[in-house]
């Protein structure tokens, strides 16, 4: 009787959820199984990932599902996410060998060779006649030759590829293989015509356009350089490296009209947008000048007066001429009452540039507040931010908020270098250099984030992978001065004479005074390194005689000159320059400084006040005679010395650093403290005052809060070489309880440091702790010897220690 109270859809409605309730897991699984194939062949892949997503939440085990899964996301080109679903399904079913065969090529095309050599060697276990088995494992032979330096063993490999691709011949990994073997056995015009046959298979690849680029630029091929670059352009528009690398090659042709023509089409072409126009406004600045880029400006705001950001560029090239007050106050204006959008807060964080740039941090960080705020994903906004939480020590937040950042910007270098740095700050120097390389990558090896990126191996001592970045870069502007200078700076260190000369000849082939003078430096340092003196300093004599305005030639003749023991030549040849110009302060500067190699520290003290007289912010002066007079025990007339080249520099780094090491010299413990640590709060990139700042601390200080201070600062050198570096986190390591961690690092931080009596004393006081008495007794009684010549405030307590020692043994 109460049917009529029942709604009908409802009774339907209710038939379903009690079906689906009857579904098992595994029944579901497969209903989103099957939808995801139908809405695959209708076009929609977006949808059908989200389907396969609901299978494999329902069941883990569904083959087929994650297969499909992971074909869709590899299509999506999430390359990285579809090959750990293949690894997935390697794990759940390892006799499977079309999956074997998939992780492999993928592992060998995203060069994870660990990978790849494990599934493509166990692949051949289950079935070595395989054709597929056997060229990817020819493949992983080939990468094994390379490896061992055997080029007879790539023939084999070679072989098998050739064979695949008479069959497969767009086969990329192929392709790949018989281009590298032509380039790595020296024979650069076969690998040319191997690539331009790839290209006819698959001209999409974008890699063999770039390694095409890259044997031509060696070549040094202009024309063929500039067609090829045509090509890659109109084929890859969007390619960030390909349009450096197109501009780049412009500038080096002296092409100004082409470079200005390429870039206009880019900002004309139907999707162009307002960065596309900024880029030829800055393009006119470095080729034309300000008033080139006023026009331009002028032109877009007449074309476009709604459009704020070109008003703000001609505010931010007014802040550039000087013009400060009236940039930031033009910026002000655009800003009132303005409506919360993404234009509004660009231009808030662009007035903030301003105020950092001036100054005023403290307003710049209020601006970003207020965009984050309205818009907590503003990519620049979170740079600017995480830039102020690295610098305070704070990396952990900052790489949150870098991440945050990535949401909207996955492959800025600029957030990646940020990352970099935070992770630096950590300690976690292998993923700092996973970041720089990532950035490099995706800034399509441009130069500031080579250069970042080969600097920080250079500084691990990893030459091979800094000359690999270098050589990347060049191939995307080969006659970059910085690039072709920090290469052969490279081949110095690694005497490879013969290529540190073709890199001079590229110097001195451009129409460039920089790159001259990079030259003439690289020359003469290949000449001292080779013990070559007399021709160095006949080199360097001719260089100066060339060019007396040019003092370079002259500082380095004169310290070649002093260095190999003709310090009367020197003399003549500063006498004969200062007859012609008494007045000029370099000569006078040089020849104080071989009064004081000759011993004669008045003569050398005359010169340095007569130069301060005139200019009290002449650092290199106020640098010499500080040291005089601290050689000399004269600290009073240090103090003033330093005030007075402060008050005339107060954003001098220098007089503030020489202060804090004299405070430090004198025992004034909290004035040194709090010396660096005004140095640190404006300079906290700079290791060296990070080091002193927290060994003070931790030596001088023992509370809790002071200790973790000392921490924070210190624990960016948990993976550093540098012995006083490791001597101060290893003890900070040991105050904390960490006594393992501790005693590595100041194990090397003594045998980097054998005559330091403070590392060998912290060294002991570890061994104590550890109970290794006699290792302890053997460092303390050398810190002991040592104190005889060294100022050594832990001599107290060393000898505490050796005594302790004495009645327990």
């Amino acid at each position: 009787m109460f049917r009529h109270l029942i709604d009908p859809p409802l009774i339907a409605l209710c038939t379903t959820i009690f079906l689906a309730g009857c579904e098992s897991s595994e029944e579901r699984a497969e209903r989103f199984y099957q939808s995801a194939l139908e809405l695959l062949e209708t076009g929609d892949p977006e949808l059908a990932l989200l389907e396969l997503r609901n299978v494999l939440e329902l069941d883990v085990s569904h083959t087929q599902g994650r297969i499909l899964f992971a074909q869709t996301l590899a299509q999506q080109g999430q390359i990285g996410e579809a090959l750990n679903h293949y690894l997935r399904v390697v794990e759940q079913e390892p006799e499977r060998l079309d999956t074997r065969l998939i992780v492999t090529r993928m592992s060998l095309d995203q060069n994870r060779w660990e990978d790849a050599l494990r599934h493509g060697r166990t692949a051949r276990d289950l079935a070595a006649d395989n054709a597929d088995v056997r060229f990817l494992n020819a493949v992983l032979d080939y990468r094994e030759g390379i490896e061992a330096e055997d080029i007879s063993a790539l023939d084999a490999p070679l072989q098998v590829a050739q064979d695949r691709l008479v069959d497969s011949p767009d086969d990329r990994l192929a392709r790949r293989l018989v281009i590298d073997h032509a380039v790595t056995t020296g024979n650069p015009d076969l690998a040319l015509r191997r690539i331009e046959t790839a290209l006819t298979h698959l001209p999409d690849e974008y890699e063999f356009h770039l390694a095409r680029l890259r044997i031509l630029s060696d070549q040094q091929d202009m024309a063929a350089i500039g067609e090829a670059l045509r090509e890659l352009t109109e084929r890859f528009p969007d390619q960030r490296l390909a349009r450096n690398m197109r501009l780049a090659w412009h500038m080096e042709q002296k092409d100004v009209a082409g470079g200005e023509a390429f870039l206009r089409q880019l900002a004309n072409a139907p999707n162009a947008g307002v960065d596309d126009h900024l880029q030829v406004v800055d393009f006119l600045k470095r080729t034309q000048g300000e008033e080139a880029a006023r026009s331009e400006l002028n032109s877009l705001i007449s074309a476009q007066p709604e459009n704020k950001s070109y008003q703000a560029t001609l505010a931010a090239l007014n802040y550039e001429a000087g013009q400060t007050a009236a940039a930031i106050e033009m910026m002000h204006e655009l800003l009132a009452d303005a409506q919360a959008t993404e234009e509004t807060a660009n231009l808030k964080i662009n007035l903030a540039r301003m105020l950092v740039s001036r100054g005023d941090v403290p307003a710049a960080e209020a601006l970003v507040s207020e965009v984050l705020a309205e818009a907590p994903g503003h990519t620049e906004a979170l740079k600017m931010h995480a830039t102020w939480q690295i610098r305070e020590d704070r990396p952990e937040e900052a790489i949150l908020t870098l991440r945050t950042a990535q949401a909207g910007a996955p492959r800025d270098p600029n957030i990646l270098i940020l990352m970099g740095q935070a992770h630096e700050r950590t300690g976690a120097r292998e993923l700092a250099g996973e970041r720089y390389a990532l950035a490099v990558e995706a800034s399509g090896r441009a130069l500031d984030e080579s250069l970042l990126y080969a600097a920080f191996l250079l500084s691990d001592d990893r030459l091979d992978v800094a000359e690999t970045v270098l050589a990347d870069a060049l191939g995307v502007t080969p006659g970059n001065v910085e690039l072709l200078t920090a290469m052969a700076e490279i081949q110095l260190r690694q005497k490879n004479w013969i290529r540190v000369k073709r890199l001079i000849w590229r110097l001195r082939a451009q129409d460039d005074p920089s790159a001259l003078t990079a030259a003439d430096r690289i020359e003469a340092a290949v000449l001292v390194q080779q013990y070559r003196t007399e021709d160095a300093i006949r080199f360097l004599s001719e260089l100066s005689a060339a060019e007396p305005a040019d003092l370079n030639a002259l500082t380095n003749l004169i310290g070649t000159m002093v260095q190999n023991g003709k310090i009367n030549t020197a003399v003549d040849v500063l006498e004969n320059r200062l007859q012609d110009t008494p007045g000029d302060p370099v000569l006078r500067y040089l020849r104080a400084g071989i009064y004081e190699a000759e011993g004669q520290d008045d003569e050398a003290e005359a010169i340095y006040r007569v130069l301060l007289t005139e200019d009290p912010a002449n650092l290199r002066a106020v640098r010499q005679m500080a040291r005089m007079l601290t050689r000399q025990g004269r600290e009073a007339e240090l103090t003033a010395l330093l005030s007075v080249a402060s008050d005339a520099n107060p954003d001098a780094v220098l007089p503030r650093a020489l202060r804090a090491e004299q405070l430090q010299r004198q025992n004034d413990f909290d004035g040194a403290i709090a010396a660096y640590d005004a140095l640190y709060t404006n300079n906290s990139d700079v290791e060296v005052f990070a080091n002193n700042l927290a060994s003070l601390i931790s030596i001088h200080r023992d509370d809790a809060e002071s200790l973790s201070r000392a921490f924070v600062v210190a624990r960016r050198f948990r993976r550093s070489d540098v012995p006083a570096f490791r001597n101060t986190y290893g003890w900070i390591a040991f105050l904390r309880g960490e006594l393992d961690e501790a005693i590595i690092h100041l194990e090397a931080a003594a045998q980097g440091l054998p005559d330091n009596p403070t590392v060998q004393y912290h060294l002991g006081e570890a061994y104590v702790a550890a109970g290794r008495g006699e290792d302890a007794q053997s460092v303390l009684n050398r810190a002991v010897a040592l104190s005889a010549q060294h100022d050594f405030s832990q001599l107290q307590r060393t000898q505490e220690l050796l005594q302790q020692l004495s009645v327990t043994r």
